[in-house]
């Protein structure tokens, strides 16, 4: 096809308007960007560059992609790694938009069982996400770290009843006599399975939780709870 067939072929005809016909040129233009000398080696490059990355720092870096899915999973690898290199930036992420992300960090950062993360975790035991909240609660049990015992307490008192409840388990593992006090207050919990764990918990401190649990065998809703948590003591 010649030049004029060529220019023929793109002329658009619209219909009349007015009773007038209009016909319209349409031009081409190559859109394709102009690839500069080299360019296909760069790429090459820099993709060679890519898949020769070490792998945690590869996942490090991950962890300040746009896309908070790609945070998550990498969260997660790093976690069952155990790679302590992550720690600075996996507490950072105790803050990210995502929940699911602050959740994530906050599981891998148990994993790695790093102590320096517990003043970050004691702090996000304010999230206002309940998944966050309880996920957190139970990190900070698996680390048993006595520093988290006063906010673990104070945890007691969540909205949330599996905070709760989560926090009162996770005082039981930790064992310190200091949370006495705190978990016999949640023996009296209206959420029953708060209550038996507070129990439990007062059961695995040990001795200096008789005198409560001989308080809870006075209570009809914890007695028996109460009296399962002390036959075990030794």
């Amino acid at each position: 096809m010649g030049p004029r067939g060529a220019q023929q072929s793109m002329i658009i005809r619209v219909p009349k308007i007015i009773g007038k016909a209009f016909r319209i040129k349409v031009q081409e233009k190559n859109t394709a960007p102009a690839e500069t000398p080299g360019s296909g080696t760069q790429n090459a490059k820099d993709l060679d560059k890519e898949l020769n990355q070490k792998p945690a720092p590869a996942l490090i870096h991950s962890l300040e992609d746009q896309d908070p899915f790609v945070r998550a999973v990498s969260c997660e690898v790093l976690g069952h790694m155990k790679e302590k290199d992550s720690t600075k930036s996996l507490i950072k992420l105790l803050k990210d938009p995502s929940k699911y992300v602050r959740e994530k960090a906050a599981i891998a950062l148990g994993h790695i069982n790093d102590k320096a993360c517990v003043p970050a975790l004691i702090e996000a035991l304010d999230d206002e996400a309940e998944e966050v909240r309880v996920t957190v609660a139970g990190v900070l049990g698996f680390l048993r770290d006595r520093e988290a015992v006063p906010a673990l307490i104070h945890s007691l008192s969540d909205h949330s009843p599996v905070a709760r409840m989560k926090s009162a388990i996770s005082l039981g593992v930790i064992g310190d006599p200091g949370a006495v006090a705190g978990l016999y207050q949640a023996t009296r919990d209206e959420n029953e399975l708060v209550r038996k764990y507070a129990c439990e918990s007062l059961g695995n401190i040990g001795k200096p939780a008789v005198p409560a649990l001989l308080l809870c065998l006075k209570n009809e809703q914890v007695k028996t709870h109460a009296a399962q948590a002390l036959v075990k003591i030794k």
